[in-house]
Order: C-alpha cells, then structure tokens, then sequence
C-alpha cells in the first residue's frame, strides 16, 4: 500500500488520459468465463472455504480517470477488473484536505495523517470508487463483491468514519450485507462469522457486498481490548453500521477471538495443535487468510505473486489472492511478470466447458472439464467435515447422488483450490488411474451450478426476444442465476407498464423472502427498468403473491414497424396466473403471446431497448420455484446457563414466554438456528454436547455441557401465524 499522489506533468496527463481512451476490455473471453464460473463454485461455502480472485488497491489505477495516480497498484479500472473476474478489492480511504473531510482514495503511509489532496496530484473520491461497484452489479446481480477498506482516525477530522459510512449508505444502499442483517443491533461492532457465513447468505438477504476492515492490523489484543476499541462507536457508528470489523478466529483447539486482523502472508497464522504454524494450518483451523502483493509500477520487477505462484498460495489455503498489478503486462507499464487472470483459475482447464456436455469432472490432470453425462466414472464424495471419498462404483453422472449417499458421503465438488488439490492428491494414493465425476452441472447454457442436493434443470426455457433490432441488448439472466445460487426465496413481486401510444418501458420487482439462514431477508425491493427514455406514463402495477403461489403466467407482445423501420414494441399484456392483467400501448402490427403451462412462471425479461423497448422475450422457470420462504423469530434468548450450567432454549417455553403464538404447533417448525449469544459463534463450532430437534409434543435446543455457553434460538415455521 504504497500511493503516491505527486507531481504529474502536462505530458503525463495527455499519455493517461490517451490509455484510458485505449482501456476498453473484453469480458467474455473464455479465461474470464472460466474465472466467473469458478467465482460461484464456492457460493455456499462458509467464506473460511471459499476463494477470491483479487486486486490490492484497485482505485490506484492508470487507466482510471477519476484520479490521476503515480506509481499505480493496478492497470485496469475497478469496475473493468470486476469485468475480468475480480470479486475482492481493496480501497485506501482518506480525508481530501485538512479543510475537507470528504473520503477520497489515496495512500501515503501516514495513517491518521494521511490527507488526499498533495502537491498538485488528484485523487478520486470514495463515491466514484462506490460507483465503480454499483455500476457493475446493475447487470450481475448474481454476484458478490468483497470490498476491503483501509479506514484510520484522521488527525483532522474526528466524525471522518462516519463520512465514509455515509457515503457508503448513499452509494450502495440496499446492496450491503450489514452486520444488522446477521442479528447484530444497529450500534453493535460486528466481527466477520467467516466459519458460517456464506455467499448463499448475502445473496438470499438481498445483498452483493460485503465491506470490512481490519485496520490498524497491530492494534493491541489483550483481554477485552480489541479492533472495536479503536473503531469506538462515538465517531464511527455510521461506518460500524456498514463494515465488519476484523474477523472470527479460531484456534487448534476451537477457541474463538473475535475482531482478529486477518492472517497475512506470513503473518498471524494459527499453528496447528503441535505449533506447527502455516498457511494451511490456518485454513484448517477454520480461518480466513490473504496472501497480498502490494507491488507498485515503479517496483515491476519485483512482482511477488503471479504465475505458478498464485495457485502455489490458493492450494496452500489462502482464500483472498490480492495480486498486484493484473494483466499490466501488455500496456505501457510493460510488467513482464504482471498475473493473469488465468493464474486465479484452479478449476476448468483451459479449453473448457466445451459446450453441449452438461456434467463435469475431475480429469486425470486434476483440472475440470466437461464430458458427457452418460458417461460411467467413480464418485467424489464428501462428508460434512469435508473430508474426501472416492466411490468404489462407478456410475453415470446421475448415480453419483445414491452412489455417494450409500457409502454414508454426499455427492461433492471442491469448493476451493486447496480442496482441489486434496481430492487430486487422494486419488493419486488411491490408485484411481480415471476420472472422477463432480457435483457440478450446466442446468442450461452459460450456466453451471455446484453442491446440489439433486438434479434440476430447474424447468428453465429462454423465449426469443420478438421486435426490432435497435436499440442496445438486455438481459436480466442474472435475476434467474440468482435466484438458483441461493435458497430460491427470491419471487417476481409485481411488473408495470410505461406507454403512450407504444411502450416506453417496463419495470419488474423483485422480493426476498426469509431462507432458513442466520441471515435475515431484507424487505427492499430490488427492481429493474427497462427503457432508457422518460416517455409514456406509468399505468398500474399488477403484483404477485407469492404466499399463495401467484406468478407472471402469459405475456403479449405486439410488434410493429410504423414509427421505425427496424421495428419496436407497440403493445404489452401481463396476465398474473390468478388471471389478472394489466397491459399498455396500441395493439397493431404482429402479436406473439408467450404463455406458461401450469408448471411454468417468466421470471425475468431479455430483448433491446433505447428510449422504448425494441425487443422483448423472456426468461421461464418452473412455477414450483415460487417459494413463500419462512416465517423467523427474533433470536431469543430465554434460558440463562449461570444458575445450573445448562440451558435449554425450547418451542414450548418461548411459546409460554409470548415469543410463539399460542396457534402455532410443533409441526408448523420447519428449522431451528442456534449461536453463541455473544460471539454469535455457529452452535456446531463450539464443541460442546448439544442437542436439537422434535421430541413429541416439544421442540428444543439443548445444551448439556457442564458451563454451557449462553445460546440464542431462532425458530423458522412454514406459516406467519406462529409469529406474535
């Protein structure tokens, strides 16, 4: 972390500013599909198993123009380095002067003396490096962003964290994953679960982003002492309200602190149980770990991490890969050793997915590719520990699931490198000379999903778009890979019509109803406009509920080409399958009505559009997928273990208590969630003896560990009559 905002000549600026003209990037190569389909391989994994590809200081960018940046960490933009297939950055976040306190991005190595503006440099502020992530996340709803920040008191500005957490809301919004929505209060300072949380969760809360800090990495751990007292809640509850600060750790023994710097390099790694101390001692002791390379433009040649290097520290067990300098080699920087995007790649080998083979396995090379489904390999199983089996029969892909489930294992993909190559590495002692099958499919095209309880295609069907052909492309497939990557409690909430005499626009909502997850479901909506223009007027909007297993059942389009010669769309209908309607435009010209069977819903739309829609088709998922969710409880936290040593959090004593209503039944429980009360640490890490689940007429969590830890509940019921 080593920016310099300095002295730039006139001809400095000119050459910038002439490369970031040059700076347009392909996004669909095939090595960036293969980075983006990786990026989702670890989508329920706790974040302590999962891996991201990333860029150290991604707003110190030569090709950005929001700043203009001397000796630059990277050469790509960060919304272009998300288009590539990074998913974690990291930004340096200061005060712009000691006049102004608006976060900007820049680094001196001052820490609380560090201010933006120097000598005659700019730098960006913290709100265009915010955009850079939004911008994004427009059309990739189905991803998550992990964003690192570097956050210290100012030496001139005591409310500047606050600052920053205000930005943070007006930027981002709805799109953070905020402590709050993992059950901590609003004021609290919440360290990052990474042995539970998933992206499954951020994603099923309505979220894409995660923010954290970990900052100042020395800061003292003694006794109560920690992170939180130097981030204290009365100069930074704005910040503290949107950022995670540090992480959980655990040791060999599965003793948790909270508000731990992460490991980094070589620095702060947990030893195993024999002192051993390394990379993969730590990631085995459950933790989250970054292998960092700050190098800078000036210091190329000293690139640390790249190549063969980069998959050296994955396999080793570091989850967050923050690389320098990514794909600067062939631009004016010239940084021979500069990573590529490939090097982030463990999974497919570089001519794959092929196309028109639906299933994956691992090859004899350890690498992933496609081949055909009917195909008959032995089984990677897996147990909840994860660790690895290799089957003793062999099947088509499809027999892995009862293949696996008779050997007491689940059907299993790796969710990481380091999982990889443990898998490889068993099946060289094994003597297994084939392939071995995956759980990892492609439901349909561009698609693959992992970890699957069993086969789906999901009931998916794309609808060509009809119309014209102006106007620029869309298409929502990233609301449908959404909803399939978590629990599937994300329903279309309701659609509206913008028309005059044509249609002008269309705008779809989404809701996320309550997946059984620690994390709670946001009640924001997440909508989509369709239409770049402000004509027409909006008419009424035809909603959909999902508790009675309402859905979008037909669509009408009628086309015509009287305005434009190409073509656009004159007449909409929407019909709900309770058989109301809503529709705008004129209906002339070729009609075309895409309408579902009773097994079917549209889900999303795709087609073209400018100042009105041009082309319209949709996206069609099975009408089983609408999904009502659950009903949750607050965490409750009845029983106290001070008086006998145990404590016992049951249906019966909450209902008693006022927390259940007096309707509801033991069979209306659907799951129950337990934790830590204050650690929030997952009930399953803790090692103590502890019971859960139906017994009769009750329904309990039982701890009956001598000094039980205090435990918080949370009930989940399939109806909304069990809450008070």
């Amino acid at each position: 972390m080593h920016k310099i905002i300095g002295l730039v000549s006139g001809l400095f600026l000119s050459a910038s500013l002439s490369m970031s003209a040059q700076g347009e990037i392909d996004s669909s190569d095939d090595k960036v599909k293969r980075l983006d389909l990786q990026g989702q391989i670890d989508t329920k994994a706790p974040l302590s198993k999962s891996l991201w590809a990333g860029a150290h200081n991604a707003y110190a960018s030569y090709q950005w123009d929001q700043g203009v940046y001397t000796d630059v960490n990277q050469w790509y933009a960060p919304e272009k380095l998300f288009r590539r297939g990074v998913r974690l950055v990291e930004y340096d976040t200061y005060p712009s002067s000691t006049f102004s306190s608006t976060p900007h991005l820049c680094h001196m190595g001052l820490e609380e003396a560090t201010m933006c503006i120097y000598m005659f440099g700019t730098a960006a502020t913290l709100g265009d490096g915010l955009d850079e992530v939004k911008d994004f996340l427009k059309d990739n709803n189905d991803e998550v962003i992990f964003l690192k920040f570097e956050a210290y008191d100012s030496d001139y500005h005591q409310n500047f964290r606050n600052k920053i957490g205000e930005k943070i809301e007006s930027r981002l919004g709805e799109l953070v994953f905020k402590p709050t929505d993992w059950g901590y209060t609003e004021d609290a300072c919440a360290s990052l679960p990474v042995q539970k949380l998933t992206k499954q969760d951020v994603l099923d809360a309505g979220r894409n982003v995660i923010l954290f800090t970990q900052v100042p990495r020395d800061y003292p751990h003694t006794g109560d002492n920690n992170l939180c007292d130097y981030h204290d809640e009365s100069n930074t509850s704005k910040f503290r309200r949107n950022v995670w600060i540090g992480v959980d750790e655990m040791d060999a023994s599965g003793s948790l602190t909270s508000h731990e710097p992460l490991a980094q390099n070589s620095s702060q790694l947990t030893p195993d149980i024999d002192g051993n101390t390394s990379a993969t001692t730590h990631y085995e002791n459950g933790n989250f770990s970054v292998a960092l390379d700050a190098t800078t433009e000036y210091s190329k040649d000293d690139i640390k991490i790249s190549g063969s290097t980069v998959m050296e520290k994955a396999e080793a067990g570091y989850n967050l890969l923050e690389l320098a300098l990514v794909e600067a080699n062939a631009t004016t920087i010239g940084a021979s050793k500069a990573p590529q995007i490939e090097d982030f790649t463990w999974s497919w080998r570089n001519d794959s997915p092929s196309g028109g083979n639906r299933c994956a396995w691992m090859t004899n090379d350890g690498e992933i590719t496609d081949y055909s489904c009917s195909t008959e390999r032995v089984f990677a199983c897996v147990d909840d520990e994860r660790n690895w089996h290799i089957s003793s029969t062999s099947g088509s892909w499809s027999d892995g699931y009862n293949v696996c489930a008779e050997q007491g294992y689940d059907f299993g993909m790796p969710y990481n490198a380091h999982e990889n190559a443990t898998l490889y590495s068993l099946r060289g002692s094994e003597g297994v000379n084939t392939s071995i099958w995956l759980n990892y499919y492609e439901p349909f095209e561009g698609f693959w999903i992992a970890g699957q309880d069993s086969y789906s295609d999901f009931g998916y069907i794309k609808k060509d778009a009809v119309g014209g052909t102006g106007g620029s492309e869309f298409d929502s497939i990233d609301l449908v890979k959404r909803k399939l990557l978590g629990s599937g409690a994300m329903n279309i909430k309701s659609v509206q019509i913008r028309s005059g005499s044509r249609i002008d626009g269309l705008k779809a909502c989404y809701e996320f109803k309550q997946a059984i997850s620690q994390a709670t479901a946001s009640n924001h909506e997440l909508c989509i406009e369709y239409g770049n223009g402000e004509g027409g007027s909006l008419g009424t909007i035809l909603s959909f509920n999902s508790a009675s297993d309402e859905y979008l059942d037909d669509v009408e389009i009628c086309v015509d080409d009287e305005k434009y010669e190409a073509g656009s769309v004159y007449y909409l209908k929407l019909t709900a399958s309770d058989g109301s309607s809503i529709s705008g435009g004129t209906e002339q010209g070729s009609c075309t009505t895409y309408a579902s069977s009773s097994s079917q819903q549209i889900f999303a739309f795709h087609g073209s559009h400018d100042d009105e829609i041009d082309s319209l088709g949709v996206h069609k998922l099975s009408s089983s997928l609408v999904s009502p969710g659950y009903y949750a409880t607050e965490w409750l936290d009845l029983d106290d273990p001070s008086s006998d040593g145990i404590d016992y959090e049951s249906f019966n004593e909450h209902q008693a208590a006022g927390n259940i209503t007096n309707s509801c039944e033991v069979s209306d429980v659907a799951s129950i969630e337990a934790r830590v009360a204050d650690t929030k640490l997952d009930y399953p890490l803790t090692g103590e003896s502890l019971l859960v689940g139906d017994i009769g007429p009750n329904y309990r969590f039982f701890c009956a560990t001598e000094d039980c830890s205090d435990y918080e509940v949370r009930y989940f019921f399939t109806r909304a009559g069990c809450l008070p």
